[in-house]
């Protein structure tokens, strides 16, 4: 198990630690109990920061067997063209190959956020086996990530 602090690798013997790395454009919280990992944008993270992030969430899902993932896009702003072909090309085939079940978005306010995220979603749920639904709040996530239901209530 690897625990970030400082944006810096720790390792980790307990099976069920929380994995958490905290840095000024995103929060990762990895809980190997629960098998979520939830990420949430701080403000607009530049496309490296980005991408790393997301990186390390397939890491995470495949060392940890996570299930659930869940994004809160409320404060991320806009996606680079560039980061959303990446999403749908390379970063969500590989969510799906590390075991990916079930992802959740909470959606942002902001129009090109928001657009962006249903336009990957659309592109993106023909060419994988998980679910992505978009919702409005963490709580009403997380309670449909843990429901094994396959539509929202």
């Amino acid at each position: 198990m690897w625990l970030i602090q400082n944006n810096t690798f720790t390792s980790m013997e307990h099976a069920h630690a929380v994995v958490e790395h905290d840095a000024p454009y995103v929060n990762l919280l990895a809980e190997p109990a629960t098998g979520m990992i939830t990420i949430r944008w701080k403000n607009y993270a530049p496309s490296g920061t980005y991408r790393a992030t997301l990186n390390l969430a397939v890491e995470l899902i495949e060392k940890h067997g996570l299930r659930y993932f869940l994004t809160d896009q409320r404060r991320r702003g806009v996606i680079l063209h560039d980061d959303e072909v990446w999403l749908v090309t390379s970063w969500a085939p590989r969510m799906a190959k590390a075991g990916l079940e079930r992802a959740a978005v909470v959606q942002s306010a902001d129009f090109f956020n928001r657009t962006m995220v249903e336009r990957f979603i659309r592109t993106v749920l023909p060419t994988v086996n998980y679910p992505i639904v978009n919702f409005q709040t963490m709580e009403e996530a997380r309670a449909w990530l843990m429901s094994g239901e396959l539509e929202p209530a």
